[in-house]
């Protein structure tokens, strides 16, 4: 993935924003003609998805945009449940084969939540692809390990073969923070997982 396509981001991100509109607006019309839709679970998970899909581009567009996402302290567990959120229907698919771990204690972080979510959702996507291309029982495991003065890492395994999310990587260097290939002899590292990234977070302002 190349800056190039980083530029293109916000044209892509409008793009999408009208569709998207417009498909929230139909199930809201189609919603007061069949009142009935509103209480079946099935519809509410699509409104809530149309939801996420919303959002996720809103907050993408703040990180792109000219002005720098405000950092903050927030709990770096939440947003990994979000971030697994905006791919629900993906992980589900992995069935147990998917795992996303909190911390024993809540772990607090420094950064914008903005870039830490989309940083997240980009190498956890990478995962579920490579685990889904190797087949058989293939796992994804998603932890949050450290915390105090080292920071944070959002740790992503997996036993297939990925490729370095290089959109996530230039987010986080904008942020403090960092997405690296951890090291087969890294002690943290889990001893089944062909391939771990690291999603580093400061824990608190520079």
């Amino acid at each position: 993935m190349s800056d190039d396509l980083l530029k293109l981001a916000p044209d892509l991100i409008g793009g999408l924003r009208h569709p998207l509109q417009g498909i929230k607006a139909s199930l809201e019309l189609v919603e007061r003609r069949v009142g009935a839709l509103a209480g079946l679970e099935e519809w509410k998970l699509m409104r809530r998805q149309v939801q996420r899909m919303q959002d996720f581009l809103s907050s993408y567009e703040a990180v792109l945009s000219r002005e720098k996402a405000a950092s903050s302290f927030f709990v770096v567990d939440e947003v990994v449940e979000q971030a697994v959120g905006v791919l629900e229907f993906r992980v589900n698919r992995l069935g147990g084969r998917f795992d996303a771990r909190r911390a024993p204690t809540p772990k607090v972080a420094w950064c914008a939540p903005s870039a830490v979510l989309h940083a997240i959702v980009d190498v956890v996507a990478n995962a579920v692809d490579a685990a889904e291309a190797a087949g058989g029982s293939a796992r994804v495991q998603v932890r949050v390990v450290g915390g105090g003065g080292s920071g944070v890492e959002v740790r992503v395994s997996h036993e297939g073969r990925g490729v370095s999310p290089h959109i996530a990587g230039t987010m986080m260097r904008n942020y403090g923070g960092s997405v690296r290939l951890v090291e087969e002899g890294d002690p943290a590292r889990l001893n089944w997982a062909r391939t771990e990234f690291s999603v580093g977070i400061p824990a608190r302002p520079d």
